[in-house]
């Protein structure tokens, strides 16, 4: 028969070994709670670019396609849509960076894509789309996009090349190409350092010909500048 101070040590060993037993499932819970824990996103999501500003980008081009092909219904929904998309990313926090003088040409370049859709203005509904798509661009360097925003200005600058070319004002074309090398000539760089030789060269050719051909006030230039347009997506291919 067990003496009471024998049952008294026993007792003791087992809480202490209870108190342990408890300590260690309670440090094993949380190791195990650690890896399934959820964890902050905000570095990954933080700066992204505002889906209205996204829909924008793709509006505006496509509204350059549909009067390329004389769709005028399109041109209108497209400029209805720039105009909703526009209103609510200025009613986010995202719009906070924007400039006063980014918001008055974004507000001139969609009224003149309104008026140029109901008169049929061709050339006026791509100058402002294409104004649009400046501003855009210009949008972009606030927040974080994998794709240098200088690409997205070689697109609009080709764009403005075929605009000015079909103007037939061929000083304008010269300062389209001027702006186009100082625009590419930053850009190459970056491109070279993704692993862009073959896009950087091709390029740099299709500008050295488009150089060529508006001193010569070719108006295959437009041939060209279209060429050029392909180029572009392929240097942003890159990233």
């Amino acid at each position: 028969m067990a003496t009471p101070n024998a049952i008294l040590a026993t007792v003791g060993v087992f809480v202490l070994a209870c108190a342990a037993l408890s300590c260690g499932s309670s440090d094993d819970n949380k190791a195990g709670e650690q890896p399934t824990r959820t964890q902050p996103q905000a570095s990954a999501e933080t700066g992204s670019i505002p889906q209205p500003i996204l829909d924008m980008e793709n509006d505006a081009e496509d509204a350059i396609d549909q009067v390329l092909s004389n769709r005028w219904d399109r041109v209108t929904t497209d400029a209805g849509s720039l105009a909703d998309a526009w209103n609510e990313f200025l009613s986010s926090s995202d719009a906070s960076g924007a400039s006063a003088d980014q918001r008055a040409a974004m507000d001139k370049a969609i009224s003149g894509l309104k008026a140029a859709a109901q008169s049929q203005d061709a050339i006026a509904a791509r100058q402002s789309s294409n104004d649009i798509s400046k501003v855009i661009v210009d949008l972009f360097d606030l927040f974080e996009h994998k794709v240098p925003s200088d690409i997205g200005r070689l697109d609009w600058q080709e764009r403005q090349v075929l605009i000015d070319a079909d103007r037939g004002d061929w000083n304008a074309v010269a300062g389209d190409l001027a702006q186009l090398r100082q625009t590419f000539n930053r850009a190459k760089p970056g491109v070279l350092a993704a692993g862009g030789e073959r896009q950087t060269a091709d390029f740099e050719a299709s500008l050295n010909e488009q150089d060529r051909l508006a001193a010569a006030q070719d108006p295959a230039i437009v041939d060209e500048a279209n060429v050029a347009l392909e180029l572009v997506d392929d240097l942003e291919g890159v990233y």
